[in-house]
């Protein structure tokens, strides 16, 4: 099953970088929590992702972030969860939604659209594993 996610911190000129890095660390976390110190060994347990990042307008810029996760049902409400409540931790502002994509002909091209509207290139399970994971 695929969700869609959004996470907004509402920060005008946040940093995009410090954004996803603060992403990137609590999936680490979220991890951790779930497969063990070692979760970097179990990558077939992972959930399959792909972040979108969005800046706003030229004007107003507010980075957020959108996801698209391919993730057990069972596992929906805690892994969207634990992310919005370790993001708020971090951005008290923060507003967050999760939507199930349809199974339709064309709901999921319909959000990968949406996602790669701004051009920006897509963050995979490879990269976060690369950038996560520190060498030595």
């Amino acid at each position: 099953m695929k969700i869609f996610q959004t996470f907004n911190p509402h920060c005008e000129n946040l940093s995009q970088k410090g954004l996803l890095t603060n992403f990137r660390k609590i999936l680490q976390k979220y991890y951790r929590k779930e497969l063990g110190s070692r979760y970097f060994k179990h990558k077939d347990k992972q959930f399959q992702i792909g972040i979108f990042q969005e800046i706003g307008t030229k004007t107003f810029k507010q980075p957020h972030l959108h996801t698209i996760v391919d993730i057990p049902m069972g596992k929906i409400n805690q892994f969207h969860k634990f992310l919005k409540d370790e993001l708020k931790a971090i951005y008290p502002s923060l507003t967050d939604n999760c939507q199930i994509v349809g199974t339709g002909k064309y709901d999921e091209q319909n959000v990968y659209a949406y996602c790669q509207k701004e051009g920006l290139p897509i963050i995979t399970n490879k990269d976060l594993y690369e950038r996560i994971t520190p060498v030595n």
